[in-house]
């Protein structure tokens, strides 16, 4: 173990259920549990005086706690992402493609190859590189 690690990403998502689309049913990985946060501590932590219900999902060192909004809005920030490396990219993108979200596929300069975002339906970005 190295001394500094990630443990987890914090995103929001309108619905638990876009929220299951696209982090078990596109990346494969695993509802963990979920649990809510009192309007307190939240407003201690965030700013914001409201009980916020959180999913945690996770598989191998990859974990995600989801905020769920239970509303219309959308990120705002249009560089934060977050960078996933995943085997056979190009499956990957076909089924995200199926799916319905949004791919921003970019060719290289000067290469076969490409760079590649995917988009949830709260529009949070995800830069996706192949893993070799």
């Amino acid at each position: 173990m190295s001394e500094k690690e990630i443990e987890h990403i914090a995103i929001a998502s309108n619905k638990e259920d876009d929220s299951d689309k696209f982090f078990i049913e596109l990346l494969g990985l695993v509802k963990i549990r979920s649990f809510e946060v009192s309007a307190d501590l939240m407003h201690k932590f965030f700013g914001v005086n409201k009980t916020q219900k959180i999913v945690r999902y996770e598989k191998d060192s990859l974990s995600f706690e989801v905020f769920i909004t239970d509303d219309e809005s959308k990120a705002k920030d249009t560089f934060s992402h977050t960078c996933i490396l995943i085997k056979d990219r190009d499956i990957f993108v076909d089924r995200a493609s199926y799916m319905g979200f949004s791919i921003i596929k970019v060719p290289r300069k000067d290469s076969s190859g490409y760079y590649l975002f995917i988009k949830d339906r709260y529009q949070n970005l995800y830069e996706i590189k192949e893993l070799e």
